[in-house]
């Protein structure tokens, strides 16, 4: 096993959302370009957070967008953006939209921390 397999594998926040103690799973809640490849999933968390993943199975690198709508949030909520590969607070008060750029064939995920409450679709 690589080492970079091995960090994939044992990261311990995206662990924690496996075994989040809500225990509901997360769903496709958008997708976008040719063959809908550019995807957001997202699952709700316990703490009123989301787990949010951008899932880009295009051949390019793109910005994916989660919106406040597909995520089921307030569009006046403000939220915590941390990465959780880079194990840091990226936003400290993103509202209405979160993007980041995706290399292609990759996965970036987050957790977002509502500083308000929110309504749930999810």
């Amino acid at each position: 096993m690589t080492a970079e397999t091995f960090d994939i594998l044992s990261n311990e926040e995206v662990i924690a959302v496996n075994q989040d103690p809500l225990g509901v799973q997360g769903r496709k809640v958008y997708a976008a370009g040719t063959d809908n490849c550019s995807q957001v999933w997202a699952g709700p968390l316990t703490g009123h957070r989301l787990a949010v993943a951008l899932w880009n199975r295009c051949s390019n690198s793109t910005t994916i967008t989660a919106t406040w709508d597909v995520l089921g949030l307030e569009s006046s909520t403000s939220v915590t953006v941390r990465d959780l590969w880079m194990h840091e607070d990226v936003v400290g008060n993103a509202m209405a939209s979160f993007s980041a750029l995706v290399d292609a064939h990759s996965c970036e995920i987050y957790i977002f921390t509502p500083q308000t409450v929110y309504r749930s679709e999810i």
